[in-house]
């Protein structure tokens, strides 16, 4: 009712002062949308926003939205991917939410579930005591390495795709039906 009262003062206005009502409305408009496009571009209107790769932490039960054209920044990153035994964040290798991201890109899966990113030396230790498989000296405690599957899609299809990608170790866990991809050296294994 407010803004009514306030367009007809100003069409009025406009009217005896021989302005246009949209010259005060269009310049705030265009102030806005430049503004808006210095984080990128914004969509032309009537077409369909980038389509966001919804990443799931299954230890934490966070959820993070992924433009694949624009990544998060690095602290927002570093938070999502920190361990979860330590609540402690690493600086992560950035590389690894657009390796991510590729392979949800390909498989077309708007969903990636995490299950290991960061994992703090501490908690690395108790794990190998435990019997559990982990490197001694992992990628994990160096923030270079990412454990994720796609929800729908196969764990030995998404292992073959990690490793033609030939960017760093994939490890294949068909049991527990994830993949590891870090950014070390070209290596591939398969665990439990």
């Amino acid at each position: 009712m407010i803004r009514s009262i306030a367009a007809l003062a100003i069409l009025l206005l406009g009217s005896i002062s021989g302005a246009s009502a949209d010259d005060g409305v269009v310049k705030k408009d265009k102030d806005r949308a430049a503004k808006s496009t210095k984080h990128g571009p914004v969509p032309k209107p009537g077409t369909k926003p980038p389509k966001h790769i919804n990443f799931y932490n299954t230890w934490t039960h966070e959820w993070l939205a992924v433009d694949p054209d624009r990544p998060p920044a690095q602290p927002t990153i570093d938070r999502f991917l920190r361990d979860h035994f330590t609540n402690e964040p690493s600086e992560m290798e950035p590389r690894l939410i657009g390796m991510a991201v590729s392979a949800a890109k390909k498989f077309r899966s708007d969903t990636v579930h995490v299950v290991s990113a960061f994992r703090h030396p501490k908690y690395n230790l108790i794990l190998r005591k435990k019997g559990h498989q982990v490197a001694r000296d992992s990628a994990h405690s160096h923030g270079d390495a990412i454990d994720f599957y796609l929800p729908n899609t196969a764990t030995k299809a998404l292992h073959a795709w990690a490793m033609a990608q030939r960017v760093g170790g994939v490890g294949l866990y068909m049991q527990s039906g994830f993949i590891h991809m870090d950014t070390g050296k070209v290596r591939y294994w398969s665990g439990e």
